[in-house]
């Protein structure tokens, strides 16, 4: 997801260089980092949470061309962050101003499958505590990402763990102007029920990664990639399936998966007869 420069404050403005990474190899190169092992999870959750950054995404970025529509471009520098809340059959973004100290309400829109977005101005003056606790695990999943930086902007999408009462936060490396998948630079975080201290960070990928996208036109095309961080797949690449509407073969140490929207299959058998 793309955002205007209107929402960069509120898509997580990173300002330090790109694509930092741990250092030069004696050939002057960048030298890749040690990989990290990540929190490992059954292909279940990788497979759901997956599809829900895809819904939590795609109605942030519908409410996001609605709210533009709807309000001035005075009303919409105030915008500082958004919080996607799952409503019956669709979802309601929260867009909050900064209030002081604590954000307060600004707009609500309602996005439902195929309908126009309805946005309405928050009729609550102060964020409840659930929501205030979301916001701040934002900002503090921001102040502690890592060295690797693919893109100067992140997005951000924010659930409760379904696992605990744990906030999870990521930070996704968004699409470039050149419409290439961003396959590496996401972080997911664990983060405390009141948002305000770091549990664990993920970097789900060891560097940046861009992968062209297939001809239109090439019939049963499907984009490969590695995995060294984990044994398996990992929600991000889900979430960019379903996006892409692309199949992604993932190699993870000995084991081989294909992710087709939300369906993920391990077909080493497959890949090894």
């Amino acid at each position: 997801m793309r955002f205007a420069p209107l929402f960069i404050a509120a898509s997580l403005v990173i300002s330090t260089p790109c694509m930092a990474q741990a250092g030069r190899s004696a050939g002057g190169r960048e030298a890749a980092p040690t990989p990290v092992p990540i929190e490992e999870w059954p292909v279940a959750k990788v497979s759901a949470v997956g599809e829900r950054i895809y819904d939590f995404d795609t109605a942030a970025w519908l409410a996001t061309d609605a709210l533009r529509a709807a309000i001035s471009e005075d009303e919409l520098r105030t915008v500082r962050g958004w919080l996607v809340m799952p409503e019956g059959d669709g979802h309601v973004v929260h867009f909050y101003r900064q209030g002081d100290p604590d954000p307060i309400p600004g707009w609500k829109v309602f996005v439902q499958g195929r309908l126009p977005p309805t946005v309405t101005p928050a009729a609550e003056t102060a964020l409840t505590p659930q929501e205030l606790a979301q916001a701040r695990a934002v900002v503090t999943a921001s102040a502690n990402i890592g060295r690797l930086r693919c893109s100067r902007h992140m997005n951000s999408v924010i659930m409760r763990d379904p696992d605990g009462d744990d906030w999870l936060v990521w930070l996704l490396t968004p699409t470039p102007d050149d419409g290439r998948l961003p396959m590496g630079g996401h972080y997911r975080f664990r983060i405390s029920a009141d948002g305000g201290s770091v549990i664990r960070r993920d970097q789900l990928s060891n560097t940046c990664l861009f992968l062209d996208r297939p001809p239109r036109n090439q019939r049963d095309a499907m984009l490969m990639t590695s995995q060294i961080v984990s044994r398996g797949p990992v929600e991000t690449q889900v979430f960019l399936s379903i996006q892409n509407q692309v199949t992604i073969v993932v190699m993870a140490g000995d084991k081989y998966f294909s992710i087709g929207g939300a369906r993920v299959s391990d077909i080493t058998d497959l890949v090894n007869k």
